[in-house]
């Protein structure tokens, strides 16, 4: 595996990373909520 990336969450090496729109989190694919663009803990914001 190709690591891109460490997710800022779970500090977990991943080969893709994805950015949070909100707070700009690098974070891996576990972390991160597609339908929202944003890290699970921004999501959990907005999901109240």
């Amino acid at each position: 595996m190709e690591v891109s990336g460490i997710c800022s969450i779970c500090g977990k090496a991943t080969s893709h990373i994805y950015t949070c729109s909100l707070c700009g989190a690098m974070v891996c694919a576990d972390d991160y909520v597609p339908e929202l663009k944003l890290c699970r803990i921004c999501a959990s914001k907005f999901k109240k």
